[in-house]
């Protein structure tokens, strides 16, 4: 049974086809990414009577998986997209849509680098950086404006707190790259 590294909607359009073909391209030049996950949710639930927020990828059936930082998972990435997004309106013409957006990616440097000690994570950094801006997307762009290494930033908006979990120690590494999805709407 073959596992889709990179799952998406059947049909993606506007922002989720942007995304789908930048998860194609993770995939594809990033030999040590596990899985590159689409859009993930906000969502909720309750913990020790407190609201925990955590970053959930729908996988359909009305499911969704977790994707905090955890080994379930191997080295992934994921897309978070950001409220609002701007439409360039034109009467008659086709509109153009931008949104913030966030990729999270968390990951094991032990399977990545399984011979050093080293913290590599500039060598990754590196990596991740020129895969995206070598990717050939068929609709849309991207651009890069950021990019977040602390825990409390690489999980922003989630319920996670580096001191309970120590989750950046080695061998364990994330970042997060912020940036603006441009599309506009197919013909």
């Amino acid at each position: 049974m073959s596992i889709d590294k990179a799952p998406k909607p059947a049909n993606p359009v506007l922002i989720d086809r942007v995304l789908a073909s930048l998860q194609d391209t993770l995939i594809e030049k990033l030999s040590w990414l596990d899985f590159a996950f689409g859009r993930a949710q906000r969502l909720v639930t309750k913990k020790e009577n407190r609201d925990f927020y955590y970053p959930g990828i729908y996988t359909g059936a009305k499911e969704y998986k977790n994707v905090l930082p955890g080994e379930q998972n191997g080295n992934f990435c994921f897309f978070v997209v950001s409220d609002p997004q701007a439409v360039e309106y034109k009467q008659h013409q086709r509109n153009t849509l931008k949104s913030p957006f966030s990729l999270v990616f968390w990951y094991n440097l032990d399977k990545i680098y399984p011979d050093t000690n080293e913290r590599r994570t500039e060598e990754i950094k590196l990596e991740i950086l020129r895969t995206l801006t070598d990717a050939i997307l068929t609709e849309g762009r991207i651009t890069i404006a950021t990019i977040f290494e602390q825990a409390e930033n690489i999980y922003k908006g989630y319920s996670l707190k580096e001191i309970d979990n120590q989750f950046l120690m080695h061998p364990f590494a994330g970042l997060r790259i912020e940036g603006e999805i441009i599309v506009k709407e197919p013909c």
